[in-house]
């Protein structure tokens, strides 16, 4: 009898647990591997937490669909999930006042809450000095590539009034005011752009958070939802989960994901990023490795909107500009151990001690320079790496022109043993080596 009656109980449940089998399905079909959970028990909802459901193709499918369909109807049929910068009403500071499933918990670090900080102008100042010294005293005068040399003044021309003060106006907006050819002061305009209008850039949002989606295929969802745009230079961004996305923001999320996932850096890990741009990498770096100082390395007038981009997000942290340590180089092991960050130039490089670097990062920056510069800096990366220390290269294998040098022509003196080397989504070889 006992039997007979936990049988009947057992079959009764068959269709409940039929109703979990089908649930799992859904989870297989809709969602990328990462982002599925196991069931444990015939009630068991799917999923509510937001920020780690990453779709699949059929996913991806759905949501463009839905999207579209939200758009076309100014949100009558479906809500919107999307929220555009400079469109749309968004108040990032109320969604986090309490945990939701719709955004990530605890708020991550680089999660800005608002547009409230002001440069003080003693840091305008000194990023003017900065700028003159690193012209000044320049004693190389290497020869750029002349692509470089067009955009250092172009930069310069839109940076500088003719007095040679900082346009300081400029520099504030200048992820949002006006569009360059170089890639650092362009890609912020490609999908949310005044000029595009609502729709036109709604529709590329979709596509910018469907790239985001397809990136949990390579990138940890953890390092995903943890990262969100900085509000220095005032870009215009997908507000999307909780934070804010752009074309920029995804490139760095591979470059996080292969460092922090392939190193093993000490606690005190000095950072050498050649060609740092306006610094977006260094500041999501920072945020994994606190402990760490970098040495952001680039020419004059994209160091300067660096400087600003660092002042802006790190008023809490030491940050060395060029004015305040240009009397201090024969003791830049003081100097490292003293600051989070060291903004320099180029001919600051021999000055930097010989095995003192735990990684070296390059990224699109040295296949695009002279040969003269790349040969300088490979003198450097062999001379300042530590053994045991790290090399990570996105950049060309072959040269367009003659005057560049590019990956598969860099010849190293050091040896290293290949930790990663994968063919990037942005047409480069991917190379991360360790020094032997």
């Amino acid at each position: 009898m006992k039997n007979l009656i936990y049988t009947i109980k057992w079959l009764i449940k068959r269709p409940l647990f039929l109703k979990k089998e089908f649930k799992n399905l859904y989870q297989t079909i809709i969602y990328q591997p990462q982002s599925r959970f196991l069931l444990s028990n015939d009630t068991a909802p799917l999923c509510p937490l937001e920020p780690i459901k990453f779709y699949s193709f059929i996913g991806r499918i759905s949501f463009a669909f839905r999207e579209f369909i939200a758009l076309i109807s100014n949100g009558a049929i479906f809500k919107k999930r999307i929220l555009l910068d400079g469109f749309d009403n968004i108040d990032i500071k109320e969604l986090y006042q309490v945990g939701r499933d719709e955004i990530p918990y605890p708020k991550p670090p680089l999660v800005e809450l608002e547009k409230s900080k002001e440069i003080d102008n003693r840091i305008f100042k000194t990023i003017e000095k900065s700028y003159a010294i690193a012209n000044e005293k320049d004693p190389d005068r290497f020869d750029r590539a002349l692509w470089w040399e067009e955009m250092s003044r172009a930069f310069k021309k839109e940076l500088f009034n003719e007095s040679g003060d900082i346009n300081r106006e400029y520099l504030k907006n200048f992820r949002g005011l006006k569009e360059l050819p170089a890639n650092i002061v362009k890609d912020q305009f490609l999908v949310v752009n005044r000029d595009f209008g609502y729709y036109i850039s709604y529709l590329k949002a979709i596509d910018l958070v469907l790239e985001y989606h397809r990136h949990a295929k390579i990138v940890k969802k953890e390092i995903l939802f943890s990262l969100s745009e900085s509000y220095a230079g005032n870009n215009l961004c997908v507000n999307y989960r909780g934070v804010r996305l752009s074309l920029r923001l995804l490139f760095h999320s591979i470059m996080v994901d292969n460092i922090l996932i392939n190193t093993t850096l000490p606690k005190r890990a000095v950072i050498w990023e050649i060609g740092a741009g306006y610094g977006g990498l260094a500041r999501i770096l920072k945020s994994y490795i606190p402990n760490s100082c970098h040495i952001l390395l680039d020419l004059p007038e994209t160091l300067t909107y660096c400087s600003y981009f660092i002042a802006y997000n790190f008023s809490d942290k030491k940050v060395a500009f060029l004015s305040d340590i240009i009397d201090r180089l024969d003791e830049v092991d003081k100097i490292v151990k003293e600051y989070d960050f060291i903004l320099i130039p180029p001919w600051i490089s021999p000055y930097i001690k010989n095995e003192s670097v735990d990684l070296i990062i390059d990224t699109y920056s040295m296949s695009e320079m002279s040969k003269t510069y790349a040969n300088y800096y490979l003198k450097h990366i062999d001379r300042t790496l530590k053994k045991g220390g790290y090399f990570y290269s996105i950049n060309k294998r072959f040269k367009r022109e003659d005057d560049k040098l590019p990956f598969y022509e860099w010849k190293f003196k050091s040896k290293f043993t290949t930790i990663v080397y994968e063919y990037s989504k942005y047409i480069h070889p991917q190379w991360l080596g360790r020094k032997i």
